[in-house]
């Protein structure tokens, strides 16, 4: 899910705040920061018995000294919310000389990768996370992968999102904008109302009036298909259902597979002043026909075999 002021790497975009907390409203003044964020910016936050929680966010924190207990503690803020899509990422720990070395990770899959060998071209979108200056890098990579998947059929495509569980909206619905019929896509409203625009302008995804990612030298598409079928899974979840929610109510789109997770709601990525990344949410997505939009993205044909009913879905209709 972000917004280009509010909205940070989680959803849908890189900006980062960092709120100075008043030192004498409570012991821990990085879990007091958390909860003033979470007070004043949450979606849901004026359903919280405020006094309550931050009471016993603090006795979190004082229980177990350190990070551990912070996070405890802030994690506890979130919960209080009920929201179900708000966050917290700790700092990571600096090694020392007597750590133990970190078991190797596992190779990360790329942002967007290009599946042949049926019929038509499948476009894998994944998760992804990155800081703003990455951005332009991988919407490139997702436009190269959808150059690639249309090369193996002019008139249909699918587009795969059943394992994206989220990160950062911008690159992936960047690099795919093409696909979205002209206009808006979706909005995203905050408590107070106030709303941000999310529309495709002459191939270009835009915020508002501003092009975003901004980019040069991206790969224009030869041509688009006449049909997409969107593959969707139980682990879509966050950015990969709001790419999803961009195509609800295209005509020449359909959905297949299972209801997805049901985090469809925007977050702001906001810094703590220990280096915690604060996933909070702060916004309702509303869909092209200014509806809000609650739980799953919901398929049009449910399946446990979705890509092979979707190239079937393609066949009748490109022959």
């Amino acid at each position: 899910m972000r917004l280009a002021v509010l909205i940070g790497c989680t959803l849908v975009g890189c900006a980062v705040a960092v709120l100075a907390a008043d030192p004498a409203s409570a012991t821990d003044p990085v879990v007091a920061q958390a909860t003033a964020l979470a007070r004043d910016k949450a979606l849901k936050a004026e359903a919280v018995d405020w006094a309550t929680v931050e009471r016993e966010a603090q006795a979190l924190a004082s229980a177990e000294p350190g990070e551990a207990g912070r996070t405890a503690a802030i994690r506890y803020v979130l919960k209080a919310l009920g929201d179900g899509h708000s966050s917290y990422r700790p700092p990571q720990a600096l090694p020392s000389a007597e750590s133990p070395k970190p078991a190797p990770e596992k190779a990360r899959r790329p942002i967007a990768e290009s599946a042949t060998g049926a019929r038509f071209g499948r476009l894998i979108v994944n998760a992804w996370t990155g800081p703003s200056e990455a951005v332009p890098a991988a919407t490139g990579v997702v436009r190269d992968a959808l150059v690639q998947s249309l090369a193996v059929d002019r008139c249909g495509l699918i587009v795969d999102v059943s394992s994206n569980h989220g990160g950062n909206m911008w690159p992936m619905m960047g690099g795919i904008a093409p696909l979205y019929d002209e206009g808006t896509l979706e909005t995203f409203e905050n408590r107070a109302g106030m709303r941000q625009r999310v529309n495709v302008r002459g191939g270009v995804l835009h915020m508002n009036e501003s092009a975003f990612p901004r980019l040069e030298n991206l790969i224009p598409l030869a041509h688009k298909p006449a049909y997409v079928a969107i593959v969707l899974g139980r682990r879509t979840a966050s950015s990969g259902e709001i790419l999803a929610l961009g195509f609800k109510g295209q005509r020449n789109v359909r959905f297949f597979g299972r209801p997805t997770a049901g985090a469809t709601t925007a977050n702001a990525s906001l810094r703590l002043e220990n280096g915690g990344l604060l996933a909070l949410t702060t916004s309702w997505i509303l869909d092209r026909g200014d509806r809000a939009h609650h739980g799953p993205v919901l398929p049009d044909q449910e399946t446990d075999d979705a890509v092979v009913t979707a190239e079937a879905w393609l066949a009748e209709r490109c022959r």
